[in-house]
């Protein structure tokens, strides 16, 4: 088992046996022996322990049932012995034999090895085999189990007989104040420690540490709580404390300590509310009642069962307030001094220049005076004032304090008779806290108060209650104060639920000077209503915790001071992936380089110090954060994500005074591949390409939208264009149109002209031809006048066909359009139907068509036949909309 002041580590053998024995080299390797093997672990750069087996190097020996039960070192070489063989390792080889003499035990003192023979004296390990010593008889026919330097010689411990000095040859009794109980409990190991204090295990009640005078210095077993009374091994660090094997488990005693915990092993004397230590007994005031402690055993005062609030020495007196009063102590015995019922704090006040006790109970306020014989008397209880109060100060202007038990503060003053209170203020908040179960203490004859989170303190100059600023700003690590005490000269005692507070206290300068943290007592809670309680005669202070006491010496120079001085380093180093759990430990060296994947590190710390519990911890990681971060005693600290980049990490482990060790290394967390440098060169490649593209893209977009706008623009134009040309063709149309209607009527006039003009000259020719034949006229005049009109008359035929083709541009191949769809009709159908377009009146139609009126509607009726039309169609406007 391996601990390193934070946990434990098991290493087994790859045999899984049992490990008998352990020695550390000088070397540092740790040497270990169990049944038919034995060998050495050695630290790996990992940190890690590695076993090397050295069985197989003892050629040409046979094992037979050996058990290494015992490692040393002698002449340069590592021994193994078991009970019938010895093993000789100098580094290179190992060397086995048989011995004649079965040996017990080996052991060392100085530079002898001593080895006891099975029924047989003390023999000495010399380079050429074992040689004989001191005779059985001579050790009080007694196996020898230890041996421990004394002065020049050594001290030989018998397992039955107690321990035995050799020197000079001689062997003399070492005679103790516990001979008798060493002989009945059988003595299994020794120690010696660094003040040269012998501790002595016995298999069947405890350990006892005795001086070189044999006096009896103390004593551990069940009864003190040590969890079993079989010791196996010993062992003292090098701070002086001592380390027991024992058949069930690990014990640790603080040997070289300034605290000592006491605790009835058969009783509970329950919560502990005030503690009075005298020469040869000590009293214990708890909610069980008032114990009184001789030789270690805790007795109820008869009468005092229930709950019992404070013991105190006042002059010659020893009083106890309790639930049922005020008690006289003398040895065993209460008498009741005052019936008043739940005495809870006395103080002494001076009132009128005299000195008093000022009691507080559940009830009054209770006045006690001295008498000429040194006696304290009760006097009254006080009116004008009827609360439950636990604390009492009182100022340097004469004012009086007292703290509710439940919530509150009130300040008062004694009238001159010294019989009611008056001048009573209530103070039933503290800054942001109201009603609150405040404390209330003295400092250097000021008084002070606290609500848990700040310091308090009342200014008699504007008579009021003011934060205490430099206590608040100096102590501002202590919160949920209930309790102070005064210890001696400026030193003061702060308890709050989780530790107590040595306070050095100077006028306005206050500074931490020691710290005690209740989880030294295995967790045992603190009353909230107890105190440390000093005692000034053995200049201790006393600690009342549930069903125990601790005491805390204030005298240090007493203690051993080792010389070492101790180093914190990293012990182990494990990556992990916060995304697949992949877990991998580094060896611990400068320069670690850790893989982008494996980014959440977290350091794994070994301070081995056991006796410090006040020191801290802090670590800062360079690269991250150039600021410290508290951390506590497991010693552990990840960091989880770490972007690439390098790193230093820095642990310290410091108190109020100084850093007493530091650790300092340097590591990188490596670039993910996606970050490399050639990725970086692909991602500005793949960059300038994708802004090359995307130039081009926008390129390509700014032309279409710029080709679109001039293609709306064109479209536009065009559209326009066309608007205006559609506005002009129907604006020529029109024209046209008009033209058209004009040419029509112009045509259809020349062409009523012609005809009409037709019409006069072929009456004309009729009369004419008239004329000649009736013979008016000379035959050759009138013959000359009918050849000129002849020559200005133009036929039929040609004033129709000149008619057709100017109707037809005229009016979009009418005559083309009615032939093609009415392939029947014949010229004089469409020189009637030209005549029917123009809705020229029927009897003009007739007149053009030399007809009659009643052939005009005889064509008309041929025609609907041929168009198919009803007799409710009229055949005028078929005409003029046929296309």
């Amino acid at each position: 088992m391996e601990f390193d002041g934070n946990s434990w580590e098991l290493h087994e053998l790859p045999s899984r046996n049992i490990v008998r024995s352990v020695y550390i080299g000088k070397d540092g390797k740790i040497f270990v022996g169990s049944f038919e093997e034995f060998g050495y672990f050695e630290r790996s750069s990992l940190d890690s322990l590695v076993y090397h087996s050295l069985k197989d190097e003892a050629k040409d020996f046979r094992f037979h049932n050996d058990e290494i039960w015992t490692i040393t070192s002698a002449h340069g070489e590592i021994v193994f012995q078991s009970f019938g063989s010895l093993f000789f390792y100098d580094g290179h080889t190992v060397k086995g034999i048989r011995t004649k003499t079965l040996p017990l035990n080996l052991f060392q003192v100085g530079d002898t090895v001593y080895s006891q023979q099975i029924n047989g004296g003390l023999f000495v390990l010399a380079k050429n085999g074992l040689e004989n010593l001191i005779e059985r008889k001579s050790l009080g026919n007694s196996d020898v189990v230890a041996g421990l330097p004394y002065n020049d010689g050594a001290l030989f411990l018998t397992q039955k007989s107690g321990g035995f000095v050799y020197q000079s040859g001689k062997i003399l009794k070492w005679h103790t104040e516990c001979d008798a109980e060493l002989e009945k409990y059988s003595v299994n190991r020794a120690v010696m420690t660094k003040d040269s204090c012998y501790i002595i295990g016995t298999l069947s009640n405890g350990i006892y540490a005795i001086d070189k005078e044999g006096r009896l210095l103390w004593k551990e077993n069940t009864d003190s709580r040590l969890q079993n009374n079989t010791v196996l091994g010993l062992y003292c660090d090098a701070d002086n404390n001592v380390w027991a094997a024992l058949d069930e488990g690990i014990a640790y005693i603080q040997n070289n300590s300034l605290v000592y915990y006491y605790e009835p092993p058969y009783r509970k004397i329950g919560m502990v509310y005030d503690v009075l230590v005298k020469e040869d007994e000590a009293y214990i005031a708890s909610n069980q009642g008032l114990y009184r402690i001789r030789n270690r055993v805790p007795e109820l005062v008869p009468g005092l069962e229930e709950q019992a609030w404070f013991v105190g020495e006042w002059g010659k007196q020893i009083l106890c307030g309790h639930n049922k009063g005020t008690f006289q102590i003398l040895g065993s015995q209460a008498s009741l001094i005052s019936d008043v019922r739940g005495a809870m704090c006395m103080k002494e006040v001076n009132l009128e220049g005299r000195s008093f006790l000022l009691q507080g109970t559940y009830t009054f306020l209770n006045l006690y005076n001295e008498e000429s014989s040194g006696i304290w008397r009760f006097l009254r209880s006080l009116g004008g004032f009827t609360h439950m109060v636990r604390e009492i100060e009182m100022d340097p202007q004469g004012n009086i304090w007292v703290k509710h038990l439940r919530k509150g503060l009130f300040r008062f003053r004694i009238n001159p008779d010294l019989k009611r209170v008056e001048d009573v203020r209530t103070y039933m908040e503290l800054g942001d806290v109201k009603d609150g179960d405040f404390s209330l203490f003295k400092i250097n004859g000021r008084v002070v108060f606290s609500n848990g989170e700040m310091f308090y303190t009342y200014e008699d100059m504007n008579d009021s209650i003011i934060p205490y600023e430099s206590m608040n700003e100096q102590l501002a690590d202590l919160k949920g104060i209930h309790s102070v005490s005064h210890a001696k000269g400026n030193l003061y005692w702060f308890v709050n639920s989780k530790m107590a507070y040595l306070v050095k206290c100077e006028m306005n300068v206050f500074r931490i000077e020691h710290r005690i943290p209740f989880s030294l007592f295995d967790g045992l809670s603190i009353e909230e209503r107890a105190a440390m309680v000093y005692d000034k005669a053995s200049g201790s202070s006393y600690l009342c915790l549930n069903n125990a006491v601790a005491r805390i010496d204030s005298d240090s120079s007493l203690l051993y001071k080792s010389s070492i001085r101790r180093s914190l380093w990293i012990s182990a180093i494990t990556t992990e992936s916060e995304w697949t759990g992949k877990i991998k430990r580094l060896s611990v060296q400068k320069e670690n380089k850790i893989d982008a994947d494996l980014n959440t590190v977290c350091f794994s710390l070994c301070y081995p110090v056991y006796n410090d519990y006040t020191y801290k911890v802090r670590y800062k990681l360079e690269g991250l954060s150039d600021q410290w971060v508290e951390g506590d005693r497991s010693l552990q600290k990840k960091y989880t994500r770490l972007p690439f980049g390098s790193y230093v990490f820095k642990a310290e482990i410091y108190n109020e005074n100084e850093v007493l060790a530091l650790v300092t290394l340097p590591f990188e967390v490596l670039r993910p591949w996606f970050l490399s440098y050639w990725a970086i060169t692909g991602y500005v490649l793949i960059g300038l390409l994708l802004l090359l593209l995307l130039q081009y893209i926008v390129y390509q977009s700014v032309k279409k939208k710029k080709d679109r706008v001039i293609e709306q623009q064109r479209i536009t134009h065009q559209a326009e264009i066309e608007i205006q040309e559609k506005k002009i063709i129907e604006l020529e149309k029109e024209q046209l149109e008009a033209d058209l209607r004009f040419k029509s009527k112009e045509l259809s006039g020349v062409v009523m002209t012609n005809i009409a003009h037709q019409e006069f000259l072929n009456s004309l020719k009729e009369e004419i031809q008239q004329q000649k034949l009736s013979g008016q006229y000379t035959r050759k005049n009138l013959d000359k006048l009918l050849v000129l009109i002849n020559q200005s008359i133009v036929s039929d035929e040609e004033n129709w066909n000149m008619f057709q083709a100017n109707f037809d541009r005229i009016h979009e191949n009418f005559f083309r359009n009615l032939k093609q769809q009415y392939p029947d009709l014949t010229a004089g159908d469409l020189r009637f139907c030209a005549l029917l377009r123009l809705n020229m009146p029927t009897k003009e139609i007739a007149k053009l068509l030399n007809i009659s009126v009643r052939g005009v509607d005889a064509a008309r009726y041929r025609l609907r036949k041929k168009f198919n039309l009803s007799q409710e169609d009229s055949l005028t406007d078929f005409m003029i909309n046929f296309k």
